[in-house]
């Protein structure tokens, strides 16, 4: 089993996802003019019920990353997003064998495989998309995390869609700004690196299903490179499709 450490690419610190309300205490009063919108995704989501405490979740993941040239190579995993651990585990094979991942959100990679398994090739692959990911699903409660500060809310469009962008402090690596619906309240978009067409920076589209419980979880999550001339780009970097959700 080999460990590395990402943390460069993390922001988010541990145990936070227990519930919305204890979210809400040790968070919310600070969000400023994000508060709000912040408030408004988690309750339209359906994670601030007290039924309905967003611990974890069980999911099919059929995974698509892309190289710089734009060659893609899919798999279907199996994975486990641990909210109050704050780690992501997927579970996955290759030709040569099966293997299992892990990334947290103080930066750690773990990596376990069969012996006749490349390591190198799926760590280089699965290491930054399980990180990114990780940081992803928990789209609005990382405004909550305490090293992400809310700056500003403010009204724009993005792709002929009204939303708010809440831009954030911190490491700007991995989120510059969310956008959030402005009729729904929804998380819709995050920006990292940069948030402006033509730099170098990536942007997150998500699309959501809604489930039994009456929660709201998503669906597809796309991460690509900033577009030239318009914010969501044409070149992705992963997608994941999820189905078979389990809270």
């Amino acid at each position: 089993m080999r460990t590395v450490g990402y943390g460069l690419l993390c922001l988010f610190g541990g145990g936070l996802l227990v519930g919305c309300q204890d979210a809400e205490t040790r968070g919310m009063a600070r969000l400023g003019p994000a508060g709000e919108i912040v408030r408004a995704s988690m309750n339209n989501l359906g994670w601030s019920r007290s039924d309905a405490q967003l611990e974890s979740a069980r999911f099919t993941a059929v995974v698509t990353t892309y190289d710089e040239q734009g060659k893609s190579y899919t798999d279907r995993q199996e994975m486990v997003f641990d909210f109050a651990d704050d780690r992501i585990t997927a579970v996955g094979g290759t030709p040569q064998g099966r293997w299992r991942a892990a990334a947290r959100g103080d930066g750690e990679f773990t990596l376990a495989a069969d012996r006749d398994v490349n390591e190198g090739q799926v760590e280089a692959r699965m290491a930054p998309t399980l990180v990114a990911l990780l940081h992803r699903l928990r789209g609005p409660y990382n405004l909550l995390d305490r090293k992400e500060h809310a700056r500003s809310a403010d009204a724009t469009r993005v792709v002929g869609q009204d939303v708010v962008r809440v831009g954030v402090d911190g490491d700007n690596r991995q989120a510059v700004a969310y956008y959030f619906d402005a009729a729904s309240g929804i998380l819709k978009f995050v920006t990292a690196g940069a948030d402006r067409a033509g730099r170098k920076g990536t942007i997150t589209e998500y699309r959501y299903d809604s489930h039994p419980n009456g929660m709201l979880f998503p669906s597809h999550v796309r991460l690509a490179h900033l577009g030239d001339h318009v914010l969501v780009g044409e070149k992705p970097i992963f997608e994941v499709e999820i189905s078979d959700v389990e809270f």
